[in-house]
């Protein structure tokens, strides 16, 4: 069974000015993600994880 051809929606306007100045803001900046939150937030779970760890061996519980 054939799925019919649609026509692809086409910007105009504002619309179209916005998409393009975003997408040029987007080319400067590529690779400039700031990942310092996503780090300050595993470094905590790395203290939690190896604190939890240490109580179960502490209790004689497996800690795998």
């Amino acid at each position: 069974m054939a799925l019919a051809i649609s026509n692809i929606p086409i910007l105009t306007g504002a619309a179209a000015e916005s998409f393009v100045k975003n997408a040029e803001i987007a080319e400067q900046n590529r690779g400039s993600i700031d990942f310092s939150r996503q780090i300050a937030e595993w470094k905590g779970f790395e203290t939690r994880n190896a604190e939890r760890i240490a109580k179960l061996r502490a209790e004689g519980k497996s800690a795998t």
